[in-house]
């Protein structure tokens, strides 16, 4: 890589402003030299940022070649979407089974197909989170996802449920299924849904298990009481890093879980839903919040710091309010503190880091939040 202070501030400078957020955009772009010639390799999910930072380093470099990716990948070919067709896909945050788990995707989620490696797709899903995924995609060019899309749909209403290769719940399973899966629906019976899945599967789902979506939409109730309702049929859930499934939650894979069973789309992370919604309170006066409103813990940015990172507020962890001073929330598993310190479930470190409180819906309407729609 070539050392050039100039070019390196405007390739720093145009993340910083396009692509701020590696969760949610890619921005790797390095400048090269080779004999003569000067070269910038990468890859970026921003074409904007592309275009704009050659235009800038043409300024300092007039011959510049350009190898910068902007994906999808062209030879992704027309298959630049995809759908999840396993009760969970995971997310990783790269294309090797030992990195880290960053989020899950559940069945019936689309995602945008940004490349291939061997084997291994980046995808980003609908709340813009991108991470590597093995398996569990079928990957659909535009028109194969509209016409996936124009199908009527079920939804999964219970935490867990099975899928039978007929009717006859003594008939072999097909797959497991969890709370928020959607599928396409083929029929309906007296007891049951006929469903396909994405990768073409045909299944039947007990309809104690699930509603049509269109039925589920039109039915669901916009307000804190059902949010809080809703965040406890989690109870009990262990902690996982990175999920965001019945299987296992982490705080905000909780959270967004709860909002999503309710037709709102949250962003994946503590640090990015605290950006949503509007403030309730910042001073820790818990008489303001109201059920279904979410918390924010963290540590408060200091201004006299030594370092960067401290100058910084940290948004780490989040919960449910669910009135009288408790909250809900995932650690260790979901259950339920106080900021009381009278309270026998008073959770002394959280509330130690409390940071504000923002809400989500008011009089039955999504406050600067998302609603559910596909990709």
């Amino acid at each position: 890589m070539v050392q050039n202070n100039d070019a390196e501030q405007i390739i720093r400078n145009i993340q910083e402003k396009y692509a701020p957020d590696k969760r949610v955009e890619v921005f790797n772009v390095e400048l090269f030299r080779k004999d003569n010639r000067f070269i910038i390799k990468g890859e970026t999910t921003s074409s904007n940022a592309h275009k704009i930072l050659l235009s800038e380093l043409k300024n300092i470099y007039p011959d510049i070649e350009d190898s910068v990716r902007v994906l999808p990948d062209i030879s992704l070919g027309e298959k630049t979407f995809g759908v999840i067709y396993n009760s969970v896909g995971t997310l990783r945050s790269a294309p090797r089974y030992s990195s880290e788990m960053v989020s899950q995707a559940l069945l019936g989620t689309t995602v945008r197909i940004l490349e291939e490696q061997r084997g291994w797709l980046r995808v980003q899903t609908p709340d813009g989170y991108i991470g590597w995924i093995s398996g569990s995609v079928k990957s659909m060019s535009q028109e194969e996802l509209n016409q996936y899309e124009s199908k009527e749909k079920v939804i999964i209403t219970s935490n867990f449920a099975i899928s039978y290769e007929n009717a006859d719940v003594n008939s072999l399973p097909v797959s497991d299924l969890v709370i928020g899966n959607i599928l396409n629906l083929m029929s309906e019976g007296k007891d049951y849904f006929e469903v396909i899945y994405p990768d073409g599967r045909i299944a039947f789902i007990k309809s104690t298990d699930a509603l049509k979506l269109s039925d589920w939409k039109n039915n669901i109730v916009l307000t804190g009481e059902s949010i809080v309702n809703t965040a406890y049929k989690f109870k009990g859930v262990p902690y996982l890093w990175g999920g965001t499934s019945a299987k296992g939650l982490d705080c905000s894979g909780f959270t967004k879980s709860v909002y999503f069973m309710h037709g709102i789309v949250l962003a994946r992370d503590a640090s990015q839903q605290v950006n949503q919604g509007e403030l309730v309170d910042s001073a820790g006066d818990f008489s303001k919040l109201l059920p279904g409103d979410l918390m924010f813990f963290g540590s408060k940015a200091k201004p006299f710091a030594k370092t960067k990172e401290e100058s910084k507020e940290r948004v780490v962890h989040v919960g449910i309010y669910i009135g009288n001073n408790h909250f809900i929330h995932a650690s260790d598993n979901i259950h339920i503190n106080s900021v009381n310190p009278v309270d026998e479930l008073y959770d002394k470190f959280n509330a130690g880091r409390y940071l504000r409180s923002k809400r989500y819906i008011t009089d039955g309407k999504v406050i600067n939040v998302n609603r559910f729609e596909p990709l």
